[in-house]
Parts: C-alpha cells; sequence; structure tokens
C-alpha cells in the first residue's frame, strides 16, 4: 500500500474541488466581496507612490505570466544540466496544470475585479494567476531541492531544504499580499490561487515521483 504517497494527492484534489465549489458560489449566488475581503481590503490597501507599494507593483510585474515562465524556464534549465530530469518535469508539469485550472475557472466563474484597483489587470478575479504562479512555482522548486538531497547531492545540506521551504511560504504569501494591497483581487482570490498553485504542485510530483509497486 502507498496511503503516505497518495495522501498529499487526495488532500490537493479535495482543495482544487474546494476551490471550485467556491467558485461556483461566486457565479451562482453572489460575485461580490465576503466579509473577510472587506476587512482585509481596508487594512492591506497602499497609497499610490509609497515605498509599499513600488514593492507591490515591483511582485506585479515579477509573478506575472511571463514572469512566472521565466523563471521556470530557468529553474528547469538548471535541473536538466545537473541531470535531474524529473524534477524538472515535475515544475514544469506543475506550471501548466496550475495556469490550465486556473484560466478554466477564471472563465468559469468570471467573478469581476474590486472596483477600485490601484494597478493594471486583465481578466476575471477569481483565483488570481499571480498567487497560483507563485505557488506552483516556489513549491515545485522546494519539493525539487528536496528531491535533490534525498538523492545523495553533496551541494544541498538538509538546512538549505528547510530554508528553501520557508522561502516558499514566505514568497507565496507575499505574493497574495502584494496583489490585495494593489487591489486587483479579493483575499478569497489569492487564497484560492494558492489553494490551486500547491494543489497543482503536489499534483506534479506525483506524476513524476511515483513509488515502485510492491
Amino acid at each position: 500500500m502507498h496511503s503516505k504517497p497518495v495522501l498529499p494527492v487526495l488532500w490537493a484534489s479535495l482543495a482544487i474541488l474546494a476551490v471550485a465549489g467556491l467558485g461556483a458560489y461566486f457565479h451562482f449566488v453572489q460575485s461580490g466581496p465576503l466579509p473577510l475581503d472587506n476587512s482585509w481590503r481596508e487594512a492591506a490597501r497602499l497609497s499610490p507612490g509609497s515605498v509599499s507599494f513600488t514593492v507591490a507593483a515591483f511582485m506585479a510585474e515579477i509573478g506575472s505570466g511571463v514572469g512566472v515562465a521565466a523563471c521556470g524556464a530557468v529553474a528547469c534549465a538548471l535541473l536538466l544540466t545537473r541531470r535531474f530530469l524529473r524534477e524538472a518535469a515535475a515544475l514544469a508539469t506543475a506550471l501548466l496544470l496550475g495556469v490550465a485550472l486556473s484560466e478554466t475557472l477564471k472563465y468559469l466563474v468570471a467573478r469581476p475585479r474590486p472596483m477600485e484597483a490601484l494597478y493594471p489587470w486583465d481578466g476575471s478575479s477569481f483565483p488570481s494567476g499571480h498567487s497560483m504562479g507563485a505557488a506552483a512555482l516556489a513549491v515545485s522548486l522546494a519539493y525539487a531541492v528536496s528531491s535533490v538531497y534525498e538523492s545523495g547531492a553533496t551541494f544541498v545540506t538538509k538546512s538549505s531544504v528547510a530554508w528553501i521551504w520557508i522561502a516558499a511560504v514566505a514568497w507565496t504569501l507575499a505574493m497574495m499580499w502584494s496583489r490585495t494591497a494593489l487591489g486587483v483581487h479579493y483575499l478569497s482570490d489569492t487564497v484560492a490561487g494558492a489553494l490551486v498553485g500547491v494543489s497543482a504542485a503536489v499534483i506534479a510530483r506525483r506524476v513524476w515521483h511515483r513509488p515502485p509497486a510492491r
């Protein structure tokens, strides 16, 4: 039996179903902000021209589809040069799966963006593509580093594995903050996007790192 490897995929599948369910609520019941969305929007909103606004805008650019694709391509190339083929394939699969899920949900849900966006945006609001991309890329990279460490590579230490996971969580949360602080997404959009990204990374890892049959 492979209960341990299967369990994360089960949770990832349930997370995707939960995001789809929330999307159905926004499409069929009401597309406006949830109470928590309103509370967070007031707390996180920035003033144009401030240092925080500049940081959030920079993250919006680097976390765009082009930025994530470029970072993913560089990461895959580095993994391939070291002959970590499955890690590179898992990373690419996670990004492609995440984009497919995110764009499908955006099209089906068609949730309007917040009314007072402070930064240019494109497409529907739910889920956040930036948050999805950040989570899928960061978690896939953390998985890749963990796999390299488990393979016995001497250039990766146990502490570096811990730090890459911390960085993955921090980057995803920072991107979620950026999207809400710029007013282009509700908090619920970013949570949904991050869940889709993490789930895509978990499923992709399972696809390319199947345990040996007993």
